[in-house]
């Protein structure tokens, strides 16, 4: 498994954010970036952590296939990803549109993907 995540734009959120206790708390922001996998590790998913996108929490992470259609429209498929904030791992999928079901990638797989992330800035100094 081997994925490069590269930020495209980086922006602070003006305004009240809250910490993961509930306490107001400046420092949220927004990254939005690219993220190329080389080589995906199949139906274990690929491991996805905040430092990876410049973030030092994941509040709220959108994830997609750059090309979903990529080739795949002709045979009623399309191409799509999932995160799972449990495991910190995204996972890559086909979804036959006649029938909804989903295939997971093999191993070895390549895609690029794009995101839209925010949460508490890496780069943030913490006061206590």
């Amino acid at each position: 498994m081997a994925s490069t995540v590269k930020v495209r734009f980086r922006s602070y959120l003006p305004g009240s954010g809250f910490d993961s206790a509930g306490n107001p708390k400046q420092g949220k922001t927004r990254v939005v970036g690219r993220i190329s996998v080389t080589s995906y590790n199949g139906q274990g998913g690929e491991p996805l952590k905040p430092v990876d996108v410049g973030l030092s929490v994941i509040d709220a992470i959108r994830l997609r296939v750059s090309d979903e259609a990529a080739g795949d429209h002709v045979s009623g498929k399309s191409r799509g990803v999932i995160y799972s904030a449990s495991t910190g791992h995204f996972y890559l999928f086909t979804n036959q549109m006649t029938t909804g079901a989903l295939t997971g990638y093999t191993a070895t797989a390549t895609e690029t993907l794009e995101f839209v992330a925010e949460g508490d800035s890496a780069r943030d100094v913490e006061l206590t």
